[in-house]
């Protein structure tokens, strides 16, 4: 089989001296007909040498549009009871499309975590694993549609490593060879053993715990409009006029000390369930990491999979160990400001200074941790370099889609929200306070 395009975003749209292709889809009727056209030159190249071609049936093809398509076609993805009756109609067979992975950025949601355990609102959901296996057995299209098979996608594009993805495509393929209710602990039951072997144990547990994980990898950093990257010309389903900003995760440093070290107390205050959520999902982490190793050890098969599993517990590891670095430092802030209140002076820059390690002692362990993450990964990546083989790598970013992985050509897309925090321009100010203080005291500079 053979994928082809159906569904290029701005067909029809355009009106220039380059490319008139408005005036094209008016002659056709509808910008539709006009994507019918460039499928079926496409698709019947492919289908004149023996191929089965696929394609995406969507928009911006409407119903009425569907009669132009030739019936050789195999739509991936069922759209709904009137486009499957018309491609059914029309001869043209279709496929359930689900999905292992949406967005995510570390792990995918095969478990959700509980709102009690969030900080923001997440999309109400059963779990990925739940979601794949009753879209496939019981989707409307089973009635309506003339079905060929499924597609269970995983979209590596958001970042993550396509070993995490196995579970859910046997929990996709598993429903449509057996369409019913499942649960997702009987499909972990199943599934595990034969995957890693007979002698691995805990594993739904680690994958439970990896994606609760995850989850709160992304739950617990604030999102803001990106400063960062070019805005983002528009969707699949029109032009933004003017272009909207691209969104990127950030958050706020604790405050830095004011004349006599003299502390505020707000950050604190503002991130206090944020740190002890990170406290806790820390102690889930320690869980991980040991059932993690240990299965390493055990595992007869795919021994490669548990390392990219540890590498993804590792990641959200770093993270809640900064975030909890923040927190330390804004409390020896406090110390700081409670000592030079008491005229104990050299306990009070004492304090600033063990801040101030506290947070570079976190960069070092996020770029160790880059490090590490980025070997056992490139394993079985190729690297992502600028320039290699006599040819260099222009990096221009997409500006209809915010691929992140697209963000930096290297690696360092997976701590890029910790890189663009102005953390050196805090330290500097930090630093800068307890320096004046210092020189107040007589004591010496940093």
């Amino acid at each position: 089989m053979v994928w082809t395009t159906g569904s290029t975003l701005y067909i029809g749209w355009a009106k220039s001296a380059q490319c008139d292709e408005k005036t094209a889809a008016d002659s056709y009727g509808s910008r539709g007909k006009l994507l019918a056209e460039f499928v079926t030159k496409l698709g019947g190249y492919l289908h004149d040498r023996g191929r089965k071609v696929l394609f995406w049936g969507e928009y911006p093809l409407q119903p009425d549009d569907i009669p132009s398509l030739p019936s050789f076609m195999i739509n991936g993805e069922v759209n709904g009871p009137e486009f499957d009756t018309a491609f059914r109609r029309h001869g043209i067979g279709e496929m359930i499309y689900t999905s292992t992975q949406g967005e995510e950025r570390v792990f995918p949601e095969y478990f959700p975590l509980p709102a009690s355990r969030r900080l923001h609102a997440g999309r109400e959901a059963p779990g990925r694993i739940e979601e794949v296996f009753e879209k496939i057995s019981f989707d409307p299209s089973r009635a309506t549609a003339g079905l060929h098979g499924v597609v269970v996608a995983g979209w590596a594009d958001a970042g993550q490593h396509n070993e995490n993805f196995w579970l859910g495509y046997a929990a996709g393929t598993a429903a449509a060879w057996h369409p019913g209710p499942a649960g997702s602990r009987e499909i972990l039951a199943a599934f595990l053993p034969l995957f890693y072997g007979w002698s691995v144990t805990g594993m739904d547990r680690a994958c439970q715990l990896l994606s609760y994980q995850a989850q709160f990898w992304t739950d617990s950093w604030e999102t803001v409009d990106s400063k960062s990257r070019k805005p983002i010309f528009g969707s699949s389903q029109r032009i933004f006029a003017p272009p909207h900003a691209a969104r990127d995760q950030s958050l706020q440093a604790p405050g830095v000390p004011g004349d006599g070290l003299k502390h505020d107390a707000a950050w604190g205050e503002a991130n206090a369930r944020r740190l002890q959520l990170a406290s806790d999902f820390l102690n889930e982490n320690d869980e991980l990491l040991g059932l993690l190793n240990a299965n390493l050890l055990r595992a007869g098969h795919n021994r490669y999979n548990i390392e990219v599993l540890l590498s993804d517990a590792l990641l959200c590891r770093q993270n809640l160990e900064f975030l909890l670095s923040l927190g330390r430092a804004d409390k020896l802030l406090e110390q700081a400001a409670a000592h030079a209140g008491s005229g104990r002076a050299k306990e009070a820059v004492a304090a600033v200074d063990e801040a101030l390690d506290t947070i570079r002692t976190a960069r070092d362990q996020r770029n160790q941790m880059l490090a590490g993450v980025t070997e056992t990964w490139y394993k079985s990546w190729y690297p992502r370099v600028a320039e290699a083989n006599g040819r260099r790598f222009l990096h221009e970013m997409d500006d209809v889609k915010d691929h992140f992985p697209d963000r930096t050509v290297d690696m360092s897309y997976l701590v890029l929200r910790q890189l663009q925090l102005p953390i050196a321009k805090w330290e500097a100010e930090v630093e800068a306070a307890r320096n004046r203080y210092a020189a107040a005291q007589h004591l010496a500079p940093r």
